[in-house]
């Protein structure tokens, strides 16, 4: 019988968020943390197994216990101990490999990057003055390199250093060090993180906001007089781009003038159903927007 239910995960996660009953989602939740605690507790017993590969893949539970509030004390302590030294390492530029979706309380991680001395930092959180906060990680961020991009908003802050991005949950207390399978929650957070890759890739674009709140992209890349004579293959080159963008709704292209217009929907969280929106997808696609550039660019170089 073991596995034959996994199949209605699906199913189980619309009843959990729409359909159960007070009671009904107590009983199951008890089911899933008592379930949860037997597995913290066998893995921490092997501490080899715990440290080099866990039994929840990327330390979920962990992460889960963290982004719901659990005290410290009551976190399984050497899965956390793991957590603090791989983010430690991590920051100090020598892992091996990147972690993503990795949690940690606001203070461990201002303690970490500061060196010990995150409870000062912690002083403008408490006081709510974002701006000072935000101030005061950037500059604690830049020790690291000095390529660090943020933004900054009400209850976020999205601080870009090098290829590693930090999502400051400041209601919650957490942040979200790569951020990839982790929900965008609100158009503000979605234009901070627009803005950011804006910046970083040094883009000529304009973010646009339809009825229902449907948002585009209209990215517009020059085009030189040399390139113009390749207008074949720079068509190639964006049917090619406009097939592995084909996870939006919507993507066109077209040349106007002296450049291309490429224009990409993006469904916000108010209007998404079915497809939540991922920070890896908004990542991804400013990722191909970069290589189509370096494509285009390139014609002129050959």
């Amino acid at each position: 019988m073991q596995g034959k239910f996994k199949k209605y995960k699906d199913k189980l996660v619309k009843s959990l968020t729409e359909d159960q009953t007070e009671g009904n989602a107590d009983l199951l939740t008890n089911v899933f943390l008592e379930s949860m605690e037997e597995v913290c507790e066998r893995c921490m017993s092997n501490r080899m197994m715990c440290a080099l590969r866990p039994a929840c893949p990327n330390r979920i539970f962990l992460n889960l216990l963290i982004k719901f509030g659990v005290d410290v004390k009551d976190l399984p302590s050497f899965c956390y101990e793991q957590q603090i030294n791989n983010v430690n390492t991590f920051l100090e530029g020598s892992a091996k490999t990147k972690i993503f979706d990795t949690i940690l309380p606001i203070r461990e991680f201002l303690n970490i990057l500061s060196g010990g001395g995150g409870e000062k930092l912690m002083g403008s959180l408490r006081t709510r003055n974002i701006e000072k906060l935000s101030k005061e990680l950037f500059n604690e961020l830049k020790r690291a390199t000095p390529e660090v991009l943020t933004s900054v908003g009400k209850d976020y802050i999205l601080a870009l250093v090098g290829d590693g991005l930090y999502y400051f949950d400041l209601s919650n207390e957490i942040v979200i060090i790569n951020p990839q399978d982790t929900i965008i929650k609100s158009k503000e957070i979605l234009r901070g993180l627009i803005d950011i890759y804006r910046e970083r890739y040094k883009l000529d674009l304009e973010l646009r906001e339809e009825f229902e709140g449907l948002l585009y992209l209209n990215i517009f890349i020059p085009i030189e007089n040399s390139q113009k004579q390749d207008a074949e293959e720079i068509n190639k080159i964006l049917e090619d781009y406009e097939k592995k963008l084909s996870s939006t709704d919507y993507v066109s292209s077209y040349f106007s003038d002296n450049k291309v217009n490429l224009t990409i929907e993006i469904k916000p969280p108010i209007v998404q159903q079915k497809n939540i929106l991922t920070f890896k997808k908004i990542m991804s696609t400013f990722n191909q927007i970069n290589n189509l550039i370096k494509e285009i660019n390139q014609l002129s170089q050959a």
